[in-house]
């Protein structure tokens, strides 16, 4: 009897830990888009990102958009200081070889998006 109660207790408290508007699980980096959060603790992040300084040795080219409602599409990131209201997080990494992916900003939004 202990033991269906604390089985029900336990799925009761559970079942609402799923309920963010992160994305859950792995996603794709190249469908990146919207409010991001620099972290500044890698374990808290969900991607590790090297900034190149050219668009020719990057994964990704992102624009940075001064409004969160016009970072849309993909590349297009609004980049906020509150970490709750991000969509992703990431973590700056110094050296490439630890990052999952690379970027380089661009000042033209039609040029964001994946290499």
């Amino acid at each position: 009897m202990k033991f269906i109660f604390a089985s029900l207790l336990f799925c009761l408290a559970t079942a609402g830990a799923g309920s963010s508007t992160r994305p859950q699980g792995r996603i794709d980096y190249c469908r990146m888009y919207g409010a991001v959060y620099i972290e500044r603790d890698r374990a808290h992040a969900d991607f590790s990102v090297f900034v190149a300084e050219d668009d020719g040795s990057a994964n990704m080219t992102v624009f940075v958009e001064d409004n969160a409602l016009y970072a849309d599409g993909s590349g297009i990131w609004y980049f906020t200081k509150d970490r709750d209201q991000a969509r992703y997080r990431i973590y700056l990494e110094k050296t490439r070889s630890f990052a999952d992916f690379s970027i380089a900003y661009t000042t033209a939004r039609s040029f964001a998006g994946c290499r």
